[in-house]
């Protein structure tokens, strides 16, 4: 019977002036951020003021059922990203508060 295949090892080298940069200053960390922090900010420059999505004088009551799902899907199309912004602040904030949950546990 054959031995299974043997997995590659690099080598470490103990040469002290080899130095690897930490993940965090990698030219490909660096980019990543910058394209996370374009594309957050383009979504908070798409985003609509937030009066115009609690104005009460623009609410209706609509006529039938088909008429309040085409006004549901336009409305989640046009003020997608307050809602996105709406939902990642509530769900930092659940996260931040259950973390200081977890580090202080009741006695």
């Amino acid at each position: 019977m054959a031995s299974p295949p043997t997995l590659p090892i690099s080598n470490q080298q103990s040469n002290t002036t080899t130095q690897t940069q930490p993940p965090i200053t990698t030219p490909a960390f660096r980019a990543f951020i910058s394209r996370a922090s374009s594309s957050i900010r383009h979504g908070f420059s798409q985003r609509h003021p937030w009066s115009e999505l609690i104005d009460r004088a623009s609410m209706a009551r609509p006529d039938s059922l088909s008429e309040a799902y085409s006004r549901i899907r336009k409305n989640l199309g046009y003020f997608r990203d307050n809602y996105l912004t709406f939902v990642a602040l509530v769900l930092a904030f659940s996260l931040f508060s259950h973390h200081s949950h977890s580090r202080n546990p009741p006695p």
